[in-house]
This record gives C-alpha cells, sequence and structure tokens, in this order.
C-alpha cells in the first residue's frame, strides 16, 4: 500500500511539472524549419521506441503508450492505469563549408495516459508537440549599386497537439485504433532586407504570421500471433488522412530603417507596403502510410523494421503548393533483457536497445535532397519494487549537406521518460 500511495505522489508531481511546459517551444531547432509548417517531430513519441530507431507499427506491450499505431492501445493491460511523459536535450553543430555554429535546447516532449474502458476497449489522452519552427540565418551579398547588402531570415514558434486515442480488440489476433489530435499554435517567419553602405536604399521586412486551430486524423490496424518456440509474430499499419488544417494568417510588408544589423532594437518603421490577414487560411495536409513488423521471444528480446511515406508533394497553403517532395522512411531496431524474473540482479534486469533510420525529408533545396540518418541507443531503468520504469534514448545523427552552399546539422539527442505503471482498478483485499 505504501508503494501505491508513493507512486501516486510521483505521477501527480510529474504531472505538474510537465504539464506546465506541454506547449513549450525550443528558440533554435533548425534552419530547416523555414520550410513548410516547421521542423516536424516525426517518429515516435514513446521514450522505449526511440532507442529502437523509432520502430512503431507493429510494437505493442500491456504497459506502453505507442501513439504511432493507435491500435496497439487495445493491448494495454485492462486492470492497470498508464502514464508517460518525457523530456529531451539536444545538442547540434551547424555547419557549412566555411563556418560552424553550436546550438543547445531543452524542451518538453511528450505527456500520454491510458486506461481500459471495457477489455477490449482501451483510451489514451495526451500531449506533444506537432512541429517546431525556430532559425536566424543572414546571407550577405555585394554589387555596384548597393554595396553590401545583407538578407536575414528568422522564425520562431510551432505547433502542438493535443490528442484522444481509441484501440479495439477484436478477438485473440487483431486489433483496430484511431487517433483524434488537436493541433494548435502559433509561429511567425520574418525576411529582413537591409543596405548598411548605403543612405540611397530604404530597407524592407516581410513578416507572416500564422495561427492553427484544426483536427488531424489517423488510423491503425495490428495483427499477431504466437509462433513455436515461444515467438511472437506482429505486423502493423497506419495511415493519416489527408485534410486541410484551418487558421489564420496574416502576412506585412514594410519599409524600415534598420541599425548597424538587422536584429538590432534600432528599428524605424517608413511605411507599410502590403497588409493582408486572412481568417479563413487552409493548410493542406498529405496522407501517408506505414507498415512494420515486429518479432519477439518471451519478452527476453524483441526486433523490428518499419517503412513510412508521405504524400508532402500534395501540401499547399491556400490552395499554393510550396514544392515539397514526398517523403519517406525506414527504422530498424532491437532490445534485449538478460531475464525478467524479480529474483535477479538489478542490471540483468534492464533492457537495452540498439536502432537506426534513413529519411528522405520533403525538402529538395538548389537542387539537392535534404536527407536524414541516424542511429540510437537506448536503457530501460526498473524503479525498484514498482512496475513503473525510466526510459534513456540517446539519438546521433545528421541532417542535410554541406554542398551546394547548403547547411548541414550533425546533432546528439537525448530523451530522458517515464513510465509509471499502476494497477489502479484492482479492488485490494484485505484480512
Amino acid at each position: 500500500m505504501k508503494n501505491h500511495n508513493s507512486n501516486k505522489l510521483i505521477l501527480t508531481a510529474l504531472l505538474a511539472v510537465l504539464c506546465s511546459g506541454v506547449f513549450a517551444q525550443a528558440n533554435v531547432d533548425s534552419p530547416y524549419s523555414m520550410f513548410g509548417l516547421g521542423q516536424l517531430r516525426n517518429g515516435t513519441m514513446n521514450g522505449r521506441l526511440k532507442g529502437m530507431g523509432g520502430v512503431a507499427n507493429a510494437m505493442y506491450d500491456k504497459s506502453m503508450i505507442n501513439f504511432e499505431n493507435p491500435a496497439s492501445y487495445a493491448m494495454i493491460d485492462t486492470l492497470s492505469f498508464l502514464f508517460d511523459a518525457g523530456m529531451y536535450f539536444k545538442s547540434s553543430t551547424y555547419s557549412t563549408s566555411a563556418l560552424s555554429e553550436k546550438a543547445s535546447a531543452a524542451s518538453f516532449d511528450y505527456v500520454a495516459m491510458g486506461f481500459a474502458l471495457t477489455n477490449w476497449w482501451k483510451v489514451t489522452l495526451g500531449a506533444q508537440p506537432y512541429s517546431s519552427v525556430g532559425y536566424n540565418i543572414e546571407t550577405s551579398f555585394n554589387n555596384a549599386t548597393s554595396g553590401n547588402y545583407s538578407e536575414v531570415f528568422q522564425g520562431e514558434g510551432g505547433l502542438n497537439q493535443a490528442f484522444l486515442g481509441n484501440g479495439f480488440r477484436l478477438g485473440d489476433h487483431f486489433a483496430l485504433g484511431a487517433n483524434v489530435s488537436y493541433v494548435f499554435g502559433d509561429s511567425k517567419s520574418t525576411t529582413t532586407l537591409y543596405y548598411p553602405d548605403t543612405a540611397y536604399m530604404i530597407g524592407s521586412r516581410r513578416s507572416r504570421d500564422m495561427m492553427v486551430r484544426s483536427f488531424l486524423f489517423d488510423y491503425g490496424v495490428l495483427f499477431h500471433t504466437g509462433l513455436d518456440n515461444g515467438l511472437t509474430l506482429s505486423v502493423g499499419a497506419t495511415y493519416n488522412q489527408k485534410i486541410n488544417l484551418r487558421g489564420t494568417q496574416t502576412i506585412y510588408i514594410r519599409s524600415i530603417e534598420v541599425g548597424d544589423d538587422a536584429t538590432t532594437t534600432t528599428e524605424y518603421l517608413i511605411d507599410t507596403i502590403a497588409y493582408n490577414t486572412d481568417d479563413n487560411a487552409k493548410f493542406t495536409m498529405p496522407h501517408g502510410i506505414g507498415v512494420g513488423f515486429s518479432l519477439s521471444k518471451n519478452n527476453r528480446w524483441t526486433l523490428g523494421a518499419d517503412f513510412n511515406w508521405s504524400q508532402w508533394s500534395a501540401f499547399a497553403r491556400n490552395g499554393v503548393n510550396e514544392g515539397l517532395r514526398d517523403s519517406w522512411s525506414v527504422a530498424v531496431g532491437g532490445e534485449f533483457m538478460p531475464t525478467s524474473t524479480s529474483l535477479s540482479g538489478y542490471w540483468t534486469r534492464v533492457s537495452y536497445r540498439l536502432g537506426g533510420f534513413y529519411e528522405q525529408t520533403f525538402l529538395k533545396i538548389n537542387e539537392t535532397p535534404i536527407n536524414k540518418l541516424g542511429m540510437t541507443l537506448g536503457l530501460t531503468l526498473p524503479v525498484p519494487k514498482t512496475m513503473s520504469k525510466v526510459n534513456v534514448g540517446l539519438e546521433v545523427g545528421k541532417c542535410g549537406t554541406k554542398s551546394a552552399n547548403l547547411i548541414q546539422e550533425r546533432y546528439v539527442n537525448l530523451t530522458i521518460g517515464v513510465s509509471i505503471y499502476e494497477r489502479w482498478f484492482v479492488k485490494r483485499m484485505y484480512k
């Protein structure tokens, strides 16, 4: 009884701390977050699966919330309440062929909870970032007429999503599920042109403010069956529905005077050249599919692989296609636990994970594809005398290239998550 009450206190504290930062966004995310709706939070939110390269389409467990395939909710323990939350810490180095700069960020990653309504119907709810915008890029030029001049691109903000998921168990081998996500948030991007070497050229600034309030829908199906020698095979598929996000978009174009650089606080507005507000802005989101499989044995080891594809070439802002390309990714990963008995040593009950992934992003700049490659490591540390766990995931990767005057990002991303597994729906007996 003492452990049960202490875990409730831990859960309450975590909810208070994490929910206070649920909608925070990192100040610096990636120079490539200036395109589309920003840098998407692709891949699984689950701290356990992040250590396996992000494989998720066919993954399930009675004590795990797997947002990527909502059919997996049906496998949640009927008598338990699950709570999962995490933070991430990122360190990046951005490089061109001539320059290099470092940046770091820390932010909320996800929060979710799951429970049973019946033995065949399970429900989850939670929140996580959907995309983030954070960049500050300056490019310099020179010509005989104006001398030196510069163009500065800046952006901040992002989108979040709060979701409600349902998973339905159909017999002993099949499950179906669906997520309804409310996507909301604000972002601002500016492009500033200024001429520090001449008084005869007037600078200008174009600002675009975007606010989104709309819904997304995605679905999943899961099949699992036992094989010989204690093996279990699982196959999963997901579908993201094509839909129009609704929101407001405001565009300003102003003529300005600035100081020595465009980021100075000394700035004078000369005139407003254009102003337009669209309260019925429409952002056409692509549909996408995912498939995956996993093979496991007696809760000792698991191997999995995923393939995901999204039609980002169809993304449009108010009917105007932004020239993105279709994206796809592959991921593989595995986990191993030396033993799962409660009488064994602590480190033999720790789960160890390894994985990797490759992603063709939706970006192609200067006829150069922007792709992403990474490797992951992970641990699950059991909390003594409870069924709760701490998940630690480490991702090392790179995105982009230094060729064609572009920017390459090399990063290290550390995720720490807490998974609380409580049997709240068991009636305790006293003698």
